[in-house]
């Protein structure tokens, strides 16, 4: 859920800094084109650039925690795959049996209802 919740992060920081970068008009145009700036460049121009900036440094550092976060994700899977393998090793695979004498039931019963079936449609 980590992974997800970061990739569509990633993408709404994708997505915002291109809108911004691609954006002809000034966001609060009333404001920011009211301010008489001299110096640097035009007000759409540094907004744009902006864009740009939070697309960039929007996405470099989420993708590093994505990458933290598939690195845990594995770790955290082997742990518990050893764990697993810890306590079938202690039980004498007391859950693997189990599922098998389940399987070899339900494996008598189809059998003895196919048998059952066949004696059926042999009466008639």
């Amino acid at each position: 859920m980590r992974l997800l919740l970061l990739l569509a992060t990633m993408g709404f920081h994708a997505f915002f800094g291109v809108a911004i970068m691609g954006g002809t008009g000034l966001l609060a145009a009333d404001y920011f084109g009211n301010l008489g700036r001299t110096w640097g460049p035009s007000a759409l121009l540094d907004q744009q650039m902006g864009g740009a900036v939070a697309w960039g440094i929007g996405e470099v550092p989420t993708l590093l925690v994505a990458i933290g976060v598939a690195v845990q994700w594995s770790r955290s899977d082997a742990r518990e795959s050893k764990r697993t393998d810890r306590a079938a090793d202690r039980n004498n695979d007391a859950d693997l049996n189990a599922y098998n004498d389940m399987f070899a039931k339900l494996a008598e019963r189809d059998a003895r209802l196919a048998e059952r079936n066949s004696k059926l449609e042999g009466r008639s």
